[in-house]
């Protein structure tokens, strides 16, 4: 039993990429930021076989007609499945620093498949929901005893929480970003799209990307996870012994706007604004945001994408 719940854990997790960049050597797949302004908009989704959900937030146009810097801070889902040319391409990514959002049992039972170099560089800020706990819905999922499973609204209620229990810890990530000496970062959680997505949208609005990309990039997470969650739902159905229809699972896969639009609620309600929010919770100030954009903002090219 303790196997099975693990396979579908894993399952619930991410397949690997398959496109194929993934399957070259290290030394040949893309660096974005190396390459000209036009090209690297296509290579946002970076070629990794074991995360498929790896991306680069460089590129996105700010209000004031800014742009990201490529090759600075990249958005994942877990490094548990990365073979061995993945961990080099990451290290010619020049990663320094990967956060690790994952509570411990998710850490537990898919360890990071890193170099030591690399495992050296991985700081734990872990955050765990109330009443989401992978262990004990898999277990419910494979007996078929999904009465009463509602992970939509697990989901709103999720991302609520991350603005009213676990805004210290998005506030010590965010400042750590701008601590760093300027090399390229990573961070991530499991699926790489709920408390991954809602880290990118509050960098991007401190950064004065617009809400509606910020919705944009949240959102990319359901195409790039597509043909791993396809997996997923069969899986799920036969670990299940067809006792379980993968569609009430489906909402826990992907994302959507009200998601996500429930943490803004809730940063409106509580704070006032999104920027309110921003400033008094995650210590924002004009000083520290001019300090993020002097680090991660350069001006914009007629290629950069919004």
């Amino acid at each position: 039993m303790r196997r099975s719940m693990l396979l579908l854990a894993a399952a619930l997790g991410l397949a690997a990429c398959q496109h194929g960049a993934a399957s070259l050597p290290a030394a040949q797949r893309p660096l974005p930021a190396q390459m000209p302004a036009a090209e690297r908009a296509q290579w946002r989704h970076l070629p990794m076989q074991g995360a498929d959900n790896f991306r680069d937030l460089g590129g996105y146009l700010t209000a004031d007609g800014r742009s990201i810097k490529w090759g600075l801070v990249y958005r994942s889902n877990a490094l548990n499945k990365l073979d061995a040319g993945d961990q080099a391409y990451l290290e010619r990514l020049g990663v320094k620093r990967i956060v690790d959002f994952r509570a411990p049992d998710e850490v537990q039972d898919a360890p990071d498949q890193l170099t030591p170099q690399l495992t050296a560089a991985v700081q734990r800020l872990p955050i765990e929901f109330k009443g989401l706990n992978v262990r004990q819905f898999s277990k419910r999922i494979l007996h078929g005893d999904t009465a009463g499973l509602r992970f939509d609204t697990l989901l709103v209620d999720a991302n609520q929480a991350m603005v009213r229990q676990f805004s210290p810890v998005f506030r010590d990530w965010l400042h750590g970003l701008a601590a760093d000496g300027g090399s390229p970062q990573v961070f991530h959680c499991t699926a790489g799209k709920d408390r991954t997505g809602f880290a990118a949208a509050v960098l991007l609005l401190s950064l004065g990307v617009p809400k509606d990309a910020v919705m944009q990039d949240y959102l990319a997470s359901n195409a790039y996870l597509e043909a791993g969650n396809a997996r997923s739902m069969r899986m799920i159905r036969i670990f299940s012994l067809f006792r379980t229809d993968p569609g009430i699972v489906r909402p826990l896969l992907i994302v959507e706007p009200r998601y996500l639009d429930a943490a803004f609620g809730a940063m409106q309600q509580d704070y006032g604004s999104i920027d309110g929010y921003l400033r008094q919770a995650l210590g924002v100030d004009d000083a520290f945001r001019e300090q993020l954009r002097q680090r991660f903002l350069e001006p914009a090219t007629a290629a950069s994408a919004s």
